[in-house]
């Protein structure tokens, strides 16, 4: 919702969780108005410390917060010679045959693709698996170019943690390259991104 208003990804993610605190609060206020005016204080005290606490605890469990939701932990890695040109200019997924957190970054890539069309996208498929490059070419819908790892000795060179790893590429003139782990990358990630492509 607050991506299409034109927010910030950490902002648009933080956005739910304000508008749910503020819809306790409001009927918080209301029960307190129309129900406890005439109740003596500790009862006033325990049943809005019942519906704060209750509210916030259920609108959480229905959205919870994930570790890696605001993360941006990443490292620097520099390609040179032959290989720096491995990757293009843009976002590329490293992405691990049948992996479902790897295909869960792909869908949310293609939304964010729709969003903002300017920024290239790309999945490499390591293993040289071609039933799983299909698969992944499948779930792209041509949105997003997918295609084999073109080196697997440098898997231990820009991998870290496990898959899906994420690599950005700002300058394809430049030697560095800006690699996350899947729970590295998160909402501020995206945001680093936009700021370095200019949107």
């Amino acid at each position: 919702m607050g991506l299409n208003l034109g927010l910030s990804f950490t902002f648009s993610k933080i956005l739910p969780y304000m508008l749910e605190f503020f819809a306790v609060c409001l009927l918080l206020f209301n029960v307190y108005r129309q129900y406890l005016t005439g109740v003596s204080l500790t009862i006033r005290r325990l049943v809005s410390m019942l519906i704060l606490f209750g509210g916030c605890g259920a609108a959480f469990a229905a959205n919870p917060i994930y570790e890696g939701d605001f993360s941006h932990q990443y490292r620097e890695v520099f390609l040179t010679g032959e290989n720096a040109k491995t990757f293009e200019q843009g976002l590329t997924m490293v992405a691990l045959p049948g992996c479902p957190f790897c295909f869960q970054k792909l869908d949310e890539m293609k939304k964010i693709s729709a969003l903002y069309p300017s920024i290239p996208m790309h999945v490499f498929v390591i293993n040289n698996d071609q039933a799983a490059l299909e698969a992944y070419r499948e779930r792209a819908e041509g949105i997003i170019e997918v295609e084999m790892f073109p080196d697997s000795r440098l898997l231990k060179s820009v991998i870290i943690g496990g898959y899906p790893n994420l690599i950005y590429n700002h300058d394809v003139q430049d030697s560095k390259l800006i690699s996350w782990s899947n729970s590295g990358f998160g909402s501020t990630s995206w945001d680093y991104i936009l700021d370095s492509e200019g949107l």
